[in-house]
């Protein structure tokens, strides 16, 4: 982008360094869900483990508030990145447009957004969403694999008379590690001060 648009950020920088911001917030507080979990059943880095719903492990960890924080979680990055998309289309028509864009860097967390974050696909009655995803999309999401709470982490298979359904497009993804990518993809320089919101954004 053409000259230093985060110096005195206005209008769509203003709203990067926001969501930025924000998700700099949900993944600290999701980090810490996947450390105090992580310490309980691989303190050791040796053993593979995977766990859901009422495991005795989670009981250190606020499930439902973590839930919630998935759920903000993808509609931030999806603002954000679709955001980034927009202005790269804007200085480049050639570029992807920007639900193109975000489809392409964050595919699991923008499936996640459609069906589940910006609406449960169970209340409505879109043709683009199946049985099984709307039931998917009210179950309870959390699951512990590879040392961090994913959300998506089953498939739910329905059939209904001669009807059936998966719920495979929704994708499993964990904010701590999606987040780490965005964080070398779009702020490889920024600086995090423990306790502190101050980043240098870009």
């Amino acid at each position: 982008m053409p000259g230093d648009v985060f110096h005195e950020p206005a209008n769509e920088y203003w709203a990067l360094i926001c969501l930025q911001h924000g998700m700099e917030f949900l993944y600290r507080q999701a980090s810490h869900c996947d450390l105090a979990v992580k310490q309980r059943v691989n303190p050791n880095n040796d053993v593979n483990f995977f766990g859901s719903g009422n495991f005795p492990a989670f009981d250190c960890v606020p499930k439902t508030l973590l839930t919630c924080s998935f759920h903000w979680y993808a509609i931030s990055a999806c603002q954000y990145v679709k955001t980034v998309g927009a202005i790269a289309y804007r200085l480049d028509s050639n570029r992807p447009m920007p639900n193109e864009y975000a489809k392409r860097v964050i595919p699991s967390v923008s499936v996640f957004r459609d069906k589940v974050a910006a609406h449960f696909s169970w209340t409505t009655e879109n043709r683009r969403d199946n049985d099984a995803e709307r039931l998917a999309s009210i179950l309870p999401p959390l699951t512990f694999q590879n040392d961090s709470f994913h959300v998506g982490g089953w498939t739910v298979a329905l059939r209904r008379g001669d009807k059936s359904s998966q719920s495979d497009a929704i994708k499993p993804w964990s904010l701590c590690k999606v987040h780490e990518e965005l964080r070398k993809r779009y702020w490889p320089e920024q600086k995090i001060t423990a306790g502190s919101e101050k980043t240098n954004a870009g």
